[in-house]
């Protein structure tokens, strides 16, 4: 290979390098992994027509912490923590929406209005 062909290679590596940061596919940012099981986990809850309405409040808490997660972070240990947040507001959305689901089957049991 000739010094012109290398020179050649070289720059249209710099290019593309350059092309990818500008186009935001930084090689410096980092998606946590989990991120993508977290928002499944939200999809999951969301589709469940018995769970979806109960706990709106923390439902849009939940959804606002995995859109935040799936967004790559140049630290590592920030894209985990966020994954970490989400994961939390998952699961409490889903136990407060399951548990007034409980509440309501306690009080269709006693006779009461729900």
């Amino acid at each position: 290979m000739n010094r012109q062909s290398r020179d050649l290679l070289r720059s249209g590596a710099l290019a593309v390098s350059a092309l990818a940061s500008a186009c935001g596919f930084g090689f410096g940012s980092v998606k946590d992994p989990a991120a993508d099981r977290v928002q499944a986990e939200l999809s999951q809850l969301e589709a469940d027509p018995q769970l979806a309405s109960r706990a709106p409040q923390a439902l849009k808490e939940a959804q606002d912490a995995v859109a935040a997660a799936e967004v790559p972070q140049k630290d590592a240990a920030e894209s985990a923590h966020l994954v970490y947040l989400a994961d939390h507001k998952v699961q409490t959305a889903r136990a407060l929406a399951e548990a007034h689901v409980a509440e309501d089957q306690i009080n269709l049991l006693r006779g009461q209005p729900q």
